[in-house]
């Protein structure tokens, strides 16, 4: 065999090996007696005490795991909780949200993060009236920072979270621990599953 044909399958070889390594994954929410699976946006949604939250995997985000999380404040009442509370576990590891500037680092600063087109379909068939919630001026309705996310009664809003990724295939469960409405008090808890498959 000769020298260059050596190379060429060596060569061969790196390439196909780097494939492997580099391959997408595409995370997948397992259904929960207490959740509704999205099939168009292939996401996951649930509600408790008022609060609806839909959580959709941003597939086209391939250097982070990225979640879009509409949230859908049904009670009349404010309602907040603390992005650094809520965790991704994977593999035993938890990993918190990246901040904005982190954010922007690793994506560009012209990045613009948006929900699937047919994430509205999906919403209409599970709870078709969170599409007629308003989503009005963000200073009025939403008070979005890196530390803290506030919704006002009777309305909704987007927001996303972005983990650093660990190119891992081990099942992810994404939790947001303690949504608090302002007025009662009350805290209430959302956790959602999810399979990691390589594409």
């Amino acid at each position: 065999m000769s020298r260059a044909w050596v190379v060429y399958l060596i060569t061969i070889l790196l390439i196909l090996s780097g494939c492997g390594l580099n391959a997408t994954r595409s995370i997948i929410p397992v259904p929960e007696p207490d959740s509704t699976i999205l099939p168009l946006t292939k996401g996951i949604a649930a509600t408790k005490d008022s609060v609806s939250i839909a959580i959709v995997p941003l597939p086209e985000v391939k250097e982070l795991d990225g979640f879009g999380i509409l949230i859908a404040n049904e009670s009349k009442h404010w309602i907040s909780f603390e992005k650094k509370d809520c965790v991704l576990i994977q593999g035993g590891e938890a990993r918190q949200p990246m901040t904005r500037s982190q954010v922007a680092t690793r994506l560009g600063g012209s990045y613009k993060a948006s929900m699937p087109n047919e994430l509205s379909a999906d919403i209409y068939r599970w709870r078709q009236g969170i599409n007629l919630m308003r989503r009005r001026a963000r200073e009025m309705d939403a008070i979005i920072e890196d530390e803290k996310i506030s919704v006002m009664g009777g309305t909704k809003e987007t927001v996303y979270f972005y983990f650093s990724t660990q190119g891992k295939t081990a099942p992810m469960q994404l939790i947001i621990p303690g949504v608090y409405n302002e007025a009662t008090g009350q805290r209430t808890r959302f956790s959602f599953k999810f399979t990691v498959e390589k594409t």
